[in-house]
């Protein structure tokens, strides 16, 4: 059996049983109906015992009020049972011993029939007040899992404490420079907080302590205050408003608004130190990523930088002996490694910026066999050796992409691929189309992927401790690869292939094809 937040209906608690003046009219009306009622019987129906009639009029205030006006009602009815009803009627002389001990046990019956019918009242609404404050408490602990932000929590706290309560309820947090009271959440309405709310909400956080209506401390507010403290940090005030009313909510009221804030304030904790744990995790990896990046850059780099400042320094020194052709050999070997390096550093800049949630994808129309073999080509340059045996599609195929970064990505899986596979043994690439997506399928001849490791050589630095890669890099290529690729609306996954080896799966959508102009 499971329960969601989201179909709960808390019911407000139960109206209180009234006392004061309303309750009184209410009896008298309820006893002036029996009367009426006993009037009708004795004249038209000829009924022997009248005394029921007062009964059922005693009751029916008892299960409605308090004791007392109950007993009032049973006092009213027994004078009236008396003077009315019995002999000599119009008088309160009762001449029969019998018609005493008649009037004096329907006294005596009426107060404890509504002794008993007042206790039965409470604890029928004890229970089902209960019954709603448990239903509350579940659905805010309900709603609270599964909101994880402060701000939510502060909503959802006040809209269940004003359904419930039935008053308006707001969380009141202090902020800014210097700190003042705002308004966090309120439901059902944003009361209006005035210089005497604002001085028992800093009564409340200052003490930890109730502050407010009904107490000694700011009295003359509209709002009783509950702090909200946890051990290490201060999350609020919780306020409840009542313009009609100077006086402390009932005990219900309380014990409810008591029992959200031990529960809102442990959420509040609990959302804090998960952000804590979180942040540090964050810093921790922004860390190692740093660190990895830095060895990456320092690695990656240096091949062209090496080049460029070799053929520089033939150039320099040998500029007059070399040939024409050599020459113009080394001005293009320094311009290809220039531009290498130039796209290298764009694209570790346009990661940095996809990790920042910042990259612009400079989007536009480029055929995927064009981004293969531009891949190809550059996995040629960096190692000659290693051949690649390509499937192309027939037609030209259009994909709306960042073309250097889907082409980083494919580079980034053949380099992976050229590392693992043994010596003279080709690496295949497959480009085919299923339904509305692109597969660029890459597969190498290595010793293949473990079936329970398949997602894990996606992580950052796997391949520093173990892997395909045989640690022959940081780890990077693979996540960027996939960080590039979910830019892109894709995805990149790892399959197994029934020769050895792995395959790893680009896979693009495809896009509607541009409309040409006429």
């Amino acid at each position: 059996m499971s329960a969601h937040a989201s179909d709960a209906v808390t019911e407000p608690l139960p109206s209180r049983r009234h006392s004061g003046f309303g309750a009184y009219v209410y009896a008298t009306l309820a006893t002036a109906l029996a009367f009426v009622l006993a009037f009708l019987a004795d004249h038209y129906l000829s009924v022997a015992n009248l005394a029921l009639i007062f009964l059922t009029a005693v009751l029916a205030v008892a299960v409605r009020t308090r004791m007392r006006v109950a007993a009032y009602t049973a006092v009213l009815c027994f004078l009236g049972y008396n003077f009315f009803f019995t002999p000599p009627r119009y008088t309160f002389t009762i001449d029969s011993a019998d018609d005493v001990l008649t009037v004096g046990l329907f006294l005596i019956v009426a107060l404890v029939c509504s002794r008993l019918a007042t206790q039965l009242a409470d604890k029928v609404a004890s229970l089902r007040a209960a019954q709603v404050r448990a239903g509350a408490l579940l659905e805010l602990g309900q709603r609270l899992k599964a909101d994880s932000d402060e701000t939510s929590l502060h909503r959802v706290t006040v809209e269940i404490a004003a359904r419930t309560l039935q008053t308006t309820t707001a969380l009141l947090v202090r902020d800014g420079e210097p700190p003042t009271w705002r308004v966090a959440a309120s439901a059902p309405q944003m009361p209006t907080l005035s210089p005497e709310d604002l001085a028992a909400a800093d009564f409340c956080d200052r003490l930890a302590a109730p502050a407010g209506r009904g107490t000694r401390r700011a009295s003359r507010a509209r709002g009783w205050m509950i702090p909200l403290h946890a051990e290490t940090r201060r999350h609020g005030v919780l306020a409840l408003f009542d313009a009609e009313s100077r006086d402390l909510p009932d005990n219900e009221q309380r014990h409810l608004a008591e029992a959200f804030v031990r529960t809102i304030t442990q959420a509040l904790e609990h959302a804090r130190l998960t952000e804590a744990l979180e942040k540090a995790r964050v810093e921790g990896e922004t860390e190692r990523l740093r660190n990895a990046l830095l060895s990456s850059v320092s690695h990656d780099l240096r091949s062209p930088l090496v080049s460029m400042i070799g053929a520089a320094d033939t150039l320099s020194n040998y500029d007059r002996d070399l040939p024409e052709p050599e020459r113009r050999q080394l001005l293009e070997a320094i311009i290809e490694e220039g531009k290498r390096l130039d796209r290298y550093i764009q694209n570790l800049l346009d990661m940095a910026r996809l990790g920042h949630g910042e990259l612009k994808l400079h989007r536009d129309w480029v055929d995927a066999a064009e981004i293969a073999v531009a891949a190809v080509a550059r996995l040629h340059r960096m190692h000659p050796e290693q051949t690649v045996e390509s499937r192309l599609p027939r037609d030209t195929v259009l994909l709306y992409v960042h073309p250097a970064l889907v082409e980083q990505a494919v580079f980034n899986i053949l380099e992976n691929a050229a590392h693992v596979s043994p010596p003279h043994k080709p690496i295949d690439m497959d480009i085919t189309l299923h339904d509305d997506w692109l597969h660029i399928d890459i597969i190498d001849r290595g010793p293949g992927i473990p079936d329970a490791e398949r997602e894990r050589i996606f992580d950052t630095f796997y391949s520093v401790a173990r892997g395909d890669r045989q640690a022959r890099g940081t780890g990077l290529g693979l996540s960027i690869c996939r960080g590039l690729i979910g830019a892109h609306g894709g995805r990149v996954e790892a399959l197994s292939t029934p020769h050895g080896g792995s395959m790893l799966r680009i896979s693009l959508p495809l896009p509607d094809r541009p409309e040409m102009d006429a």
